[in-house]
Parts: C-alpha cells; sequence; structure tokens
C-alpha cells in the first residue's frame, strides 16, 4: 500500500515536468521520408532526456532569427509553451544570406541578429520560460594544409554576436560552435566529414549522385551534437541539464 500512495504521489511531478521547445534552422529541424540519412540534431534529444520530458522540435529549414519571428513560428512556442519550459535558441547559418531574394530572413551580426536574440529572450522570460542560446553549428570546412578551418569571416561574426548577446544578457549559453571545434578538429578529414551530408555517389538510395553539403548533418553528426548540447549543459551545471539522464 505505502507504495502505492509514493507512485500516486510522484505522478504530479511526472505529469508536470518542463519540456523543451527548440527553435532554429534545418540543421536543428525534423527529417523524414525522402530525407534521410539527413538529420537536424533537434531529433536526436528525446532520447537523451529523463522519462516525463517531451521534446518539441519547432526548428524549420531556412529560417534565421528574423522570419521565424515574422513568420508567426516564435509565436506559436510562445502560445504552446508552459511556464518553466525550456526553449533552446540557435541561429545564424540563414541570417547570413544575402542579396534580395533573401531580404525577407537577412540580418546583420552588428545590430539586426543582435536585437531579435534579444527578443528570443526577452520575450521567452516574460513566460517564465528558460531560454538557452546556442551559437550555429560548426561548417566542416578544411584548409589546403589538411585541417579543419574555423568559421568562415561572416560566419565568425554571428557566432562572435551570439557569446556576446548570451554574456551581456545573462542567457544559459551552450558554445556548440566552438566545442564542436575542438571535438572534431581532433579527428581525421573523413571521420569529421561522415558527422555532416559528404556523402560518395551511390552510397545512399535518396541521395543517388552523392552530396558535399559540409553545413546539415548526417545522423552521425546530428547524435554528435544533441550530446554535444547534453554534456556541455551538465559541465556548467545549467538548469536544463536535470532534464537529461
Amino acid at each position: 500500500m505505502k507504495k502505492i500512495i509514493a507512485l500516486f504521489l510522484a505522478l504530479p511531478v511526472i505529469l508536470s515536468a518542463a519540456d523543451i521547445y527548440m527553435a532554429g534552422d534545418s540543421t536543428m529541424a525534423h527529417y523524414a521520408g525522402k530525407y534521410p540519412p539527413l538529420t537536424g540534431w533537434g531529433m536526436k534529444m528525446q532520447n537523451l532526456c529523463k522519462d516525463g520530458v517531451i521534446v518539441h522540435n519547432r526548428a524549420v529549414g531556412g529560417r534565421s532569427s528574423k522570419s521565424f519571428i515574422t513568420e508567426k513560428l516564435w509565436e506559436k512556442i510562445m502560445n504552446d509553451a508552459k511556464k518553466g519550459d525550456f526553449v533552446i535558441i540557435q541561429f545564424g547559418h540563414n541570417d547570413a544570406a544575402r542579396g534580395d531574394k533573401n531580404l525577407y530572413r537577412s540580418t546583420y551580426p552588428e545590430n539586426t541578429y543582435r536585437l531579435y536574440l534579444r527578443i528570443y529572450i526577452a520575450e521567452a522570460r516574460s513566460k517564465g520560460l528558460i531560454p538557452v542560446l546556442c551559437t550555429q553549428t560548426l561548417l566542416c570546412d578544411f584548409g589546403k594544409d589538411g585541417k579543419l578551418a574555423k568559421n568562415r569571416p561572416v560566419n565568425e561574426k554571428y557566432v562572435a554576436a551570439c557569446r556576446e548577446i548570451a554574456r551581456e544578457t545573462g542567457c544559459d549559453f551552450i558554445d556548440l560552435n566552438a566545442c564542436a571545434m575542438e571535438k572534431l578538429a581532433k579527428l581525421s578529414r573523413a571521420e569529421a566529414e561522415s558527422y555532416y551530408m559528404v556523402l560518395k555517389k551511390g552510397e545512399y538510395p535518396n541521395y543517388p549522385d552523392g552530396r558535399n553539403d559540409r553545413c546539415h548533418l548526417h545522423l552521425r553528426g546530428a547524435e554528435f551534437y544533441a550530446q554535444l548540447f547534453v554534456e556541455q549543459a551538465k559541465k556548467q551545471n545549467l538548469p536544463i541539464a536535470e532534464l537529461f539522464k
């Protein structure tokens, strides 16, 4: 009887556990059907969470910090999330898109990108959510010396701006970009590329002609980044770490 009562008393804790929402781009988004092995790292988060925690991966390909708001994708998260939930925010890749056709999503690291990140943080906090800001995933570029290259100049500006906004606002922060660079630089070129959509011709039925995509993630890469996020959250003792196994 005591065991039954104890179990009953524990139920409300499980049912009211904090959830995780994810706001981001194609490197985080969900894929199925004709897309695998293309995988967003948000797809691999659920398996790393404790029972009772639900991961709502709301990331959408092609979105920037600007378009995720103007298309009301952020508004939907604000409507659905409850007080005490966490929201992981990762943008930057598409913010760097330029040209007339990209005006709807283009931001600049010196001003508009910072403005939008501040909006995410402020609005999340105003609802009682806990925002966790992340730098964008690393591009798998190699230099002439055969070593993994650092960020392209334009990407580095967004990465730096993200770090600065996290520091200025006191927002929980995980530097996925720097941590990935540290770990992937220790691997061989072939090993590092296997985390991305760098595919040989005929290697995968969904991509018969192969692919040389050094931004989007292979299943292995998605697992790598999800585990990296959890590892860093625990290392920093961030509140969100309590939700992970």
